[in-house]
């Protein structure tokens, strides 16, 4: 049937056998674990390249440094306003729902200890660590590292470095587009793999964890699903209103990724669709080959949100109260650890110990009790991260002056 050549149907099969499979036979669930680890590190190697290409083409064909500035900054101030209502739609419906009110907390024994040892030597504690990891041990460490921010910062180079020399770089942005081209079929081939991705993450979850399990720390994620939601449809309704496109014609456009998304618990992996379906939407090469790299390191939407559920939720299941003050505090401290430990693997609950860590009132290691639903967790920073990014594309883009159109065959990709 033509109905399962598509891949947000196949994509749904996978997820709904992976559910099955661990919760009939949780051990056979949990032995497909690699499924999902092998996915997801295999689109992930592609991650560097295709961040590199993008951005350096993004700077070229901007063909001035002064008009990659005002991209840039358009970019910066949009993430800056997207992180801002993350937080306060987190804070307002975690303040409504109370997720934590009433809970027993588990003990935690040492896990404050294991877990500030996890914390050392991974995530940055202030703007001068954030700067020196910018900056890659060598050239190509860059690309190997796992970080984004290194790759952002030589792609940046190269981009900039190409504009001085002009013609004589012509050659070299020749090459680096069609390097562009193969990637991207190399990626289409990938991608083919992704329900089986999908079906082996979620059967190692739910074999792992059980469907029940939710239910202790249900309402958590309830709240974080709820303040997610809210924020995309507050997202949906900005590109309404400034570009015309209307949710449905996004949903349309990027469902394949939204399943993606949520069975691989990653937003790395789409990152190649995301690009060439915002093209097809009008956004131009110039523009999204900026926006969407630096949204990947600095417009952690989903992450902003966690934060502020996650640390309001803990402090509730402690009985540490948090005076208006004390939020706000907790908030400014957040609009930096939001972005501030973007690039590393887990970055959302990597991000809460960094929070927790640089201020008193709440132990790290009481943040070892959301380890077990991280992976749920997870799910949703992706896919509200992932919106947000596709939104600033598409705001960043009409800020420019140019109309957005939905191009033939743009939300029907080839599979």
């Amino acid at each position: 049937m033509r109905l399962f050549r598509h891949l947000y149907v196949q994509m749904l099969l996978g997820i709904m056998a992976g559910t099955a499979i661990g919760y009939l036979a949780p051990a056979f669930g949990r032995d497909l674990g690699p499924l999902g680890i092998a996915f997801v590190k295999a689109m992930r190697m592609m991650v560097p390249p295709v961040l590199f290409c993008t951005v350096v083409e993004g700077i070229v064909r901007h063909g001035a440094a002064r008009d990659t500035g005002t991209t840039v900054l358009r970019s910066l101030i949009v993430f800056l306003g997207i992180t801002i209502v993350a937080l306060g739609m987190g804070l307002a419906v975690t303040l409504v729902m109370q997720p934590g009110r009433g809970l027993p907390l588990p003990p935690y024994g040492d896990a404050a200890g294991e877990l500030q040892r996890q914390l050392a030597g991974k995530h940055v504690t202030g703007p001068g660590d954030f700067l020196v990891r910018m900056v890659p041990d060598t050239l190509f460490s860059a690309f190997t590292a796992g970080d984004v921010l290194p790759v952002l910062f030589v792609a940046g180079l190269v981009g900039f470095g190409l504009l001085r020399i002009g013609e004589v770089g012509a050659p070299i942005v020749r090459g680096i587009e069609a390097l562009t081209r193969l990637q991207f079929a190399i990626f289409g081939f990938l991608i083919r793999a992704a329900p089986v991705g999908a079906f082996g993450a979620i059967a190692y979850t739910v074999g792992t964890y059980g469907i029940g399990f939710i239910g202790s720390l249900g309402l958590l994620l309830a709240t974080l699903a709820t303040a997610c939601g809210g924020l995309i449809v507050a997202l949906i309704l900005a590109v309404r209103i400034a570009t015309g496109l209307s949710g449905g014609t996004l949903l349309r456009t990027f469902r394949d990724e939204i399943l993606i998304v949520l069975g691989t618990s990653s937003t790395e992996v789409v990152l190649p669709r995301l690009i060439e379906k915002l093209e097809g939407l009008g956004c131009p090469r110039s523009i999204v080959g900026l926006t969407i790299p630096l949204g990947y390191s600095l417009n952690l939407a989903g992450t902003a949100v966690y934060l502020i559920v996650a640390t309001l939720f803990l402090g509730e299941a402690l009985n540490v109260a948090l005076s208006p003050e004390r939020i706000l505090v907790y908030l400014s401290v957040m609009l930096i650890t939001s972005k501030a430990a973007a690039g590393v693997t887990g970055s959302g609950f990597s991000a809460l110990l960094l929070t927790l860590s640089l201020l008193p009132d709440i132990p790290v290691g009481a943040a070892a009790m959301l380890i077990a639903i991280d992976r749920f967790l997870s799910e949703i920073r992706a896919l509200t991260s992932g919106t947000a990014n596709v939104a600033a594309s598409l705001l960043v883009t009409r800020w420019s002056g140019r109309r957005l159109s939905i191009a033939p065959g743009s939300g029907e990709q080839r599979h």
